[in-house]
C-alpha cells in the first residue's frame, strides 16, 4: 500500500525526512495495537532488535505499558 500525506511548509514541519515521518507513523501504529511488532518491521524493513530500539525515539516502550506488566518490572 502507498500512502501520501501532504503537510504545509512549515518550518518545524520541513525539518524531518520521510524515512522519520514513516518511522513515527509505524512506531503508532503499533504502540495503539494496530500493527504487530512483525508487521512493523516488515513495513519498515528493519529487523526487531532496531525496531525495538527505535520505540522508544518516540517515546514508546518495548514492553507492553498495562499495569500486569509493570506491577513484574516494578517487583523483579
Amino acid at each position: 500500500m502507498k500512502v501520501s500525506l501532504e503537510f504545509p511548509d512549515t518550518a518545524s514541519l520541513t525539518q524531518f525526512d520521510h524515512d522519520y515521518l514513516k518511522a513515527a507513523l509505524i512506531a503508532t501504529l503499533y504502540h495503539l495495537g494496530q500493527l504487530s511488532e512483525h508487521e512493523a518491521c516488515v513495513a519498515l524493513g528493519v529487523t526487531r532488535r532496531v525496531f525495538e530500539e527505535l520505540l522508544p525515539r518516540f517515546g514508546f516502550s518495548v514492553l507492553a505499558d498495562d499495569q500486569a506488566t509493570i506491577d513484574v518490572e516494578l517487583h523483579v
